[in-house]
Protein backbone atom coordinates (compact mmCIF):
# COMPACT_ATOMS: atom_id res chain seq x y z
CA UNK A 1 0.00 0.00 0.00
CA UNK A 2 1.45 3.57 -1.02
CA UNK A 3 0.68 6.35 1.66
CA UNK A 4 0.15 9.12 -0.60
CA UNK A 5 0.04 12.13 2.51
CA UNK A 6 0.84 15.13 1.25
CA UNK A 7 0.91 16.77 4.81
CA UNK A 8 3.50 14.94 5.71
CA UNK A 9 5.49 14.37 2.95
CA UNK A 10 5.42 17.71 1.48
CA UNK A 11 4.01 16.62 -1.94
CA UNK A 12 1.50 14.16 -3.34
CA UNK A 13 2.53 11.30 -5.21
CA UNK A 14 1.78 12.23 -8.74
CA UNK A 15 -0.92 10.66 -10.69
CA UNK A 16 1.14 9.18 -13.52
CA UNK A 17 3.82 7.51 -10.87
CA UNK A 18 0.84 6.01 -9.52
CA UNK A 19 -0.45 4.58 -12.86
CA UNK A 20 3.28 3.27 -13.27
CA UNK A 21 3.42 2.23 -9.77
CA UNK A 22 0.43 -0.24 -10.40
CA UNK A 23 2.17 -1.98 -12.57
CA UNK A 24 4.36 -3.33 -9.79
CA UNK A 25 2.95 -6.89 -8.55
CA UNK A 26 3.64 -5.28 -4.35
CA UNK A 27 1.91 -2.87 -4.70
CA UNK A 28 -2.29 -3.05 -4.58
CA UNK A 29 -3.93 -0.06 -3.06
CA UNK A 30 -3.13 3.59 -2.36
CA UNK A 31 -4.17 4.86 1.29
CA UNK A 32 -5.13 8.44 -0.14
CA UNK A 33 -5.04 11.53 2.40
CA UNK A 34 -4.62 14.17 -0.56
CA UNK A 35 -8.03 15.39 -0.50
CA UNK A 36 -8.48 15.55 -4.23
CA UNK A 37 -11.26 13.38 -4.88
CA UNK A 38 -11.11 13.77 -8.74
CA UNK A 39 -7.16 13.32 -9.11
CA UNK A 40 -8.24 9.37 -7.25
CA UNK A 41 -10.87 9.22 -9.32
CA UNK A 42 -8.74 9.26 -12.30
CA UNK A 43 -6.00 6.73 -10.98
CA UNK A 44 -8.57 4.26 -9.91
CA UNK A 45 -10.01 4.97 -13.64
CA UNK A 46 -6.76 4.27 -15.19
CA UNK A 47 -5.14 1.49 -12.79
CA UNK A 48 -6.17 -1.83 -11.12
CA UNK A 49 -5.54 0.37 -7.43
CA UNK A 50 -7.83 0.00 -4.59
CA UNK A 51 -8.41 3.50 -3.11
CA UNK A 52 -8.38 3.35 0.65
CA UNK A 53 -9.36 7.06 2.96
CA UNK A 54 -6.15 8.20 4.70
CA UNK A 55 -8.47 11.11 5.63
CA UNK A 56 -11.19 9.90 7.79
CA UNK A 57 -13.67 12.99 6.60
CA UNK A 58 -13.10 11.53 3.05
CA UNK A 59 -14.18 8.30 3.33
CA UNK A 60 -17.91 8.77 1.98
CA UNK A 61 -16.94 10.93 -1.30
CA UNK A 62 -13.74 8.60 -1.62
CA UNK A 63 -16.37 5.80 -2.07
CA UNK A 64 -18.38 7.75 -4.43
CA UNK A 65 -15.97 7.19 -7.12
CA UNK A 66 -14.58 3.71 -6.64
CA UNK A 67 -12.43 4.07 -2.89
CA UNK A 68 -12.98 0.69 -0.82
CA UNK A 69 -12.42 1.44 2.26
CA UNK A 70 -10.54 3.47 4.96
CA UNK A 71 -6.96 3.67 6.84
CA UNK A 72 -7.80 6.01 9.44
CA UNK A 73 -6.79 7.66 12.81
CA UNK A 74 -10.39 8.11 14.13
CA UNK A 75 -11.08 4.37 13.25
CA UNK A 76 -9.27 3.62 16.39
CA UNK A 77 -12.95 4.51 18.21
CA UNK A 78 -15.17 4.84 15.10
CA UNK A 79 -14.42 1.62 13.16
CA UNK A 80 -18.09 0.39 13.57
CA UNK A 81 -19.71 3.45 12.40
CA UNK A 82 -17.14 3.86 9.50
CA UNK A 83 -18.06 0.10 8.51
CA UNK A 84 -21.76 1.59 8.93
CA UNK A 85 -21.14 3.96 6.22
CA UNK A 86 -19.15 1.41 3.67
CA UNK A 87 -21.87 -0.94 4.19
CA UNK A 88 -24.85 1.17 3.15
CA UNK A 89 -23.62 2.47 1.13
CA UNK A 90 -22.35 -0.74 -0.71
CA UNK A 91 -25.77 -1.63 -0.50
CA UNK A 92 -27.07 1.43 -2.59
CA UNK A 93 -28.17 2.81 0.89
CA UNK A 94 -26.65 5.97 0.18
CA UNK A 95 -29.27 8.22 2.34
CA UNK A 96 -28.51 5.92 5.22
CA UNK A 97 -24.37 6.56 4.81
CA UNK A 98 -24.84 9.91 4.35
CA UNK A 99 -26.67 9.94 7.68
CA UNK A 100 -23.99 7.84 9.19
CA UNK A 101 -21.39 10.00 7.75
CA UNK A 102 -23.15 13.18 9.13
CA UNK A 103 -23.25 11.31 12.77
CA UNK A 104 -19.39 11.01 12.82
CA UNK A 105 -18.03 13.99 11.10
CA UNK A 106 -17.63 16.03 14.12
CA UNK A 107 -15.12 12.33 15.08
CA UNK A 108 -13.74 12.16 11.99
CA UNK A 109 -12.32 16.24 11.66
CA UNK A 110 -12.00 16.44 15.30
CA UNK A 111 -9.21 13.86 15.76
CA UNK A 112 -7.48 16.15 13.44
CA UNK A 113 -7.94 19.35 16.32
CA UNK A 114 -4.10 18.74 17.20
CA UNK A 115 -1.96 15.69 16.23
CA UNK A 116 -4.30 13.14 15.15
CA UNK A 117 -2.67 10.09 17.87
CA UNK A 118 -3.15 12.62 20.50
CA UNK A 119 -6.92 12.76 20.07
CA UNK A 120 -6.88 9.29 19.66
CA UNK A 121 -5.61 8.56 23.07
CA UNK A 122 -7.49 11.22 24.82
CA UNK A 123 -10.19 9.48 23.77
CA UNK A 124 -9.72 6.20 24.34
CA UNK A 125 -8.40 7.41 27.74
CA UNK A 126 -11.74 8.89 28.40
CA UNK A 127 -13.25 5.61 27.60
CA UNK A 128 -11.56 3.86 30.13
CA UNK A 129 -8.68 2.57 27.90
CA UNK A 130 -5.18 2.66 29.62
CA UNK A 131 -2.94 3.59 26.44
CA UNK A 132 -0.95 6.73 27.90
CA UNK A 133 0.71 9.17 26.29
CA UNK A 134 2.88 9.48 23.17
CA UNK A 135 6.10 8.36 22.53
CA UNK A 136 8.82 11.04 22.79
CA UNK A 137 8.86 14.14 21.59
CA UNK A 138 4.79 14.49 21.96
CA UNK A 139 4.25 12.82 24.87
CA UNK A 140 0.40 14.00 26.39
CA UNK A 141 -1.57 16.58 24.56
CA UNK A 142 -1.17 19.84 25.83
CA UNK A 143 -3.67 21.18 28.15
CA UNK A 144 -3.80 24.48 25.53
CA UNK A 145 -4.83 21.41 23.18
CA UNK A 146 -8.44 21.05 22.35
CA UNK A 147 -9.52 17.92 23.94
CA UNK A 148 -12.59 15.21 23.34
CA UNK A 149 -15.11 15.68 26.02
CA UNK A 150 -16.57 12.69 27.92
CA UNK A 151 -19.84 13.60 26.37
CA UNK A 152 -18.41 13.37 22.76
CA UNK A 153 -16.03 10.75 23.50
CA UNK A 154 -19.27 8.66 24.17
CA UNK A 155 -20.66 9.46 20.84
CA UNK A 156 -17.49 9.33 18.72
CA UNK A 157 -17.90 5.49 16.69
CA UNK A 158 -21.66 5.25 17.11
CA UNK A 159 -24.51 6.01 15.29
CA UNK A 160 -28.14 7.86 15.44
CA UNK A 161 -30.77 5.59 17.09
CA UNK A 162 -32.34 3.02 15.14
CA UNK A 163 -29.69 3.67 11.89
CA UNK A 164 -27.36 0.68 12.79
CA UNK A 165 -27.71 -3.06 12.53
CA UNK A 166 -25.05 -4.59 14.38
CA UNK A 167 -24.28 -7.81 14.35
CA UNK A 168 -21.26 -7.66 16.78
CA UNK A 169 -21.31 -6.10 20.16
CA UNK A 170 -18.07 -4.30 20.97
CA UNK A 171 -18.33 -2.53 24.76
CA UNK A 172 -15.87 0.56 24.65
Amino acid sequence: MLYDIPHRAGIPILEDSLIRLSDHPNIRAVKDAKGDVASSSYVMANSGLAYYAGDDAMLLPLLAVGGVGVVGTSTHFTGLAAREIIEHFLAGRVDEAVMANRHVLNAFRGVFATQGCMMVKATLGLRGFDVGPCRAPMGSSPTASPRPTPSCSRTWGTAPEGTIRRRHSLNV
